[in-house]
Parts: C-alpha cells; structure tokens; sequence
C-alpha cells in the first residue's frame, strides 16, 4: 500500500501539469466572439463561472463520499466532452453547453486533487511536507500552462480550434494518470450523512476566525485574478497589434498568458519561502496589492506598458495557494476536506459570475467592442476590488498573524 500511496505522491505534480494543457487560454475570447457579440461573450464567461457553481459542491461530496480517485477520472471524461463539443461549436447555444462541461471538469478536480495528495500523505505520516509537495505540484503546472498557452496562440494565428486540439491532448493524458491513482483509506463511518449535512457542517466552520477569513479572501482573490483574465484578451484587441499577416491577437495573448503562467511558477516556487519569511497575513496583502495595480493599469489607457501588467496575473495567486491550503488543511477533518474547499471555491465562482452578469448589464446588448465600453467596465470592476480588498483587510482576525509561522 505504501508503495501505491508514493506513487500517488509523485504522479500528482503530472496529474498538475497534464490538467494545465491551457492551449485555449490565449484565445477563447478571440474564438467566441467569432459567432457571438461581446456581450454574449461576456456572458459566456458567467455561464461557465455559474456552472461551476452548480458542480462544485456535489463533486466535493461525491469526492469524500465515493473517493478522490472516481472523482477525478470523471473531472477528465468531462473535459474531453467539453474540448470535443467546443471544436464543433459555431453558436451561442454549443458554446453554453462547452462551457458547462468545461465548468464540470474543473469542479470536480477543485479541492479533489490537494485532498488527494494530502490524505495520501497522511497516510505516509509525511503531513509535514504537504506546503512542499502541494507548490511543486503547482510549479509544473505553471510550466505546462505556460508553454500549451503560447503553442496554443501559436496554433491559433492559423485556426483557433488547433489551441483546442491542443487541450484535448492534456485532458487525455489527465484521464490516464487519474487512472493511474490508488484510492487512499476512507472511513465510510465518517461520510454516511446527507450532502446537506455535510455542507451544514462544513458552513459550521465558518465561526473558526481563521477559517471565515480565509474563506472571504479566496472569494475576492479568485475575482481578481478572474476579471484580469476575462478582459485581457478584448484589451489586446484593441491595441490592433500588426507584427505579422494573420491573427496577431491570437500571438500577442499567447504571449502574454504564457509569460503570466511563468510568474506563476515563479509565485508558486518561492510560496513557502515567502510566506515563513512574511507571515500569512503580510502575504495575503501583498498578493491584493498586486492584482488591484493591474487592474489599475488596464483600466486607464491602451498601452503596451499596461498590458505588460498582465504578465504577473499569476504570481499573486500562485503565491498563496500552497500557504493558504495548508493553513486550511489541519482545521478541516478529512472527511469534510474536498466539501469544504469545492464550497470555497463555489463562493469565490458565484460571486465572480454575478459580477459578470452585472457588468455585462451595464452596456448595452448589441455593443460593439470598443475602449470606451471594456475602460467602463474595468473601472467599475476595479471599484469593486478596491472597497472589498479595504473591507477584509480591516476585518482581519488577530490570530492569522501567528497562524503556520515559523518562530
């Protein structure tokens, strides 16, 4: 068993970087709005962001109930579904339905993978190594987002569907690795309750100080890092780069989003060391200061120098990933561990899908993409970062500042 359990351990940073086969991400807001206007673009975004929303719970509960490993072959067949319906996608509708399965396959993996790897250490008595082992995981998937990102905005400047063929690659590869996994020891005795007591239970945490404020945290971060995303692609656009014949849009994100998974790579190399060194609190700080100077940025004139900004979207929540997660790990019992982070990472999902729908309210339905409306936008966006980043760094505990620091 223990044997199994070690090969768990070290395929869980390939199950990382097959499932970071990112060869869309450059180009999905370019690829929809081929077939839909910007406001339905925008839109779709919120549909997938709503999806996984619908997902995210059931698929923690059916990760404790029914295994980590189940789980997740089902988050790969759903991604293979979802790369196959977005290449033959050429409406609104289809796009809708990609992105739902999309939104599946992300859901089920969330909090699934890190509950994996944790219980797996556990079982290893190797708890101690978890930060460690958790932002390697992240590193290599960082590395293979970073270079699918660029080959896919590569590919995308001929045929924007060759950045999905690209992903479906990587979900194929998840799909035999997931396989691949040993279930770790469950005690059925521990998960015979109801889901709705189950999410009761988890919810009931929430009076844990740490645990409540880390909770909001990861809401706001998650939007964002999520609304830079969801605008940088309109942003370059506009900019009407024309270096060579073709779909320099397509070039010029590839670039950007594979320079910005680098700093991932590099927030996720240097998470533990930085947070030993600053504390969990001083961290989180600096990871909200980031994000809102890119935002700034965006939001003010087109120009290359502001895009640049774009290059560290990642850092800031590669950072604190491995930290967070591990000061969350020890406070949540094992049976509620893969619940409990698919309910945080619902929360930060539906508020981030709101946000979209309301910002896509505020233009007008058939208007075409221009400065005026995406610096509107990304204002009012900002606006929203601001006050809330104000709101939770007043409202933080006095015990987050001695929470998993070293003397």
């Amino acid at each position: 068993m223990n044997t199994s359990l070690e090969r768990n351990v070290r395929l869980y940073r390939w199950f990382h970087f097959a499932s970071s086969f990112y060869g869309w991400l450059p180009v999905f807001f370019l690829y929809f709005n081929q077939y839909v206007t910007l406001a339905q673009t925008i839109q779709l975004g919120a549909i997938y962001y709503f999806s996984v929303c619908v997902c995210e719970v059931p698929s923690g509960y059916l990760s404790d109930r029914t295994g980590r490993r189940f789980t997740l072959i089902l988050a790969a067949l759903s991604l293979v579904v979802a790369y196959s319906v977005f290449l033959i996608a050429h409406n609104f509708t289809l796009l809708a339905a990609g992105q739902f399965f999309l939104a599946m396959g992300i859901a089920m993996m969330s909090g699934t993978d890190t509950a994996l790897l944790y219980d797996s250490l556990m079982r290893l008595d190797r708890e101690s190594e978890y930060a460690a082992q958790e932002a390697r995981a992240q590193k290599y998937g960082f590395a293979a987002a970073s270079v699918t990102s660029l080959l896919g905005g590569v590919l995308g400047m001929y045929d924007l569907r060759l950045a999905y063929w690209l992903s479906m690659a990587g979900a194929l590869w998840m799909l035999l690795i997931a396989f691949r996994f040993i279930e770790p020891h469950i005690d059925h005795r521990t998960i015979t309750q109801s889901m709705f007591k189950t999410i009761k239970q988890c919810l009931g945490m929430l009076v844990n100080p740490v645990l409540g404020w880390l909770f909001a945290v990861m809401i706001l971060m998650y939007c964002l890092e999520h609304i830079t995303f969801e605008f940088y692609q309109p942003y370059i656009r506009l900019m009407e780069f024309d270096w060579f014949d073709g779909d320099n849009a397509s070039l010029v994100s590839a670039v950007i989003i594979s320079a910005s998974m680098f700093g991932g790579t590099l927030g996720a190399a240097y998470s533990v060391r930085l947070h030993d060194r600053f504390g969990i609190k001083l961290l989180l700080m600096m990871a909200f200061v980031f994000q809102l100077v890119i935002m700034s940025g965006l939001s003010v004139t087109l120009s290359g120098i502001m895009l640049s900004l774009v290059v560290f979207r990642n850092f800031p929540m590669a950072m604190i990933s491995a930290p967070v997660n591990a000061t969350i790990a020890p406070l949540v019992g094992r049976h509620l561990r893969a619940t409990y982070l698919s309910i945080q990472s619902l929360a930060g999902r539906l508020v981030l899908s709101g946000l979209l729908f309301v910002l896509s309210r505020t233009i007008d339905l058939n208007q075409v993409l221009d400065w005026s409306s995406l610096s509107f936008v990304l204002r009012e966006a900002l606006l929203f970062g601001g006050v809330c980043t104000v709101l939770v760094i007043a409202l933080a505990p006095a015990q987050i500042s001695k929470t998993n620091q070293k003397s």
